[in-house]
């Protein structure tokens, strides 16, 4: 690869963005390189790539795949797994992010009902962050489901 250095930068990067986002660093950096190179890899050649140990590649892809983000494809005469990017995986994606703000919205409302009516000003403000986070995954829904809606029409 020409520019190595920006490759190992984008991938580490990748690794904290899904620690943000909740998930193992290693399932993001598992991700940098299939991005980047655009081209199937084997569990061994992730491990190796990233210097991590075969389960540690397997149970990441494993994550990455049941969320549809990664998917396992065949190559033939090879009796090696090989991983690739999925099927729209960014949609994927927004559906997952979707869900923990979903999640974190209910949680607050939760947390709003065990305040005392006496207490209005507060319940207020926490019921508004809930409502916010609730409106946040409504649009990554609707936005999601636009997506899916035009890749569905070839107009």
């Amino acid at each position: 690869m020409e520019n190595a250095s920006a490759a190992e930068n984008f991938i580490e990067r990748m690794g904290l963005i899904a620690q943000v986002d909740g998930t193992p660093r290693i399932a993001g950096r598992l991700l940098g390189p299939l991005i980047v190179e655009g081209r199937p890899f084997t569990l061994d050649e992730m491990a190796e790539r990233l210097q991590i140990s075969k389960a540690s590649a397997s149970t990441n892809a494993r994550l990455l795949r049941t969320s549809g983000i990664i998917r396992l494809v065949a190559h033939a005469g090879d009796r090696h797994d090989y991983y690739e990017v999925g099927s729209d995986p960014y949609r994927r994606m927004m559906a997952t992010v979707g869900g923990r703000l979903a999640q974190i919205g209910a949680e607050v409302l939760e947390a709003e009902a065990s305040f005392a009516e006496t207490e209005a000003d507060a319940k207020r403000r926490i019921r508004q962050l809930g409502d916010f986070y609730l409106r946040m995954a409504e649009r990554l829904k609707d936005w999601s489901e636009h997506l899916e809606a035009d890749a569905g029409n070839p107009n």
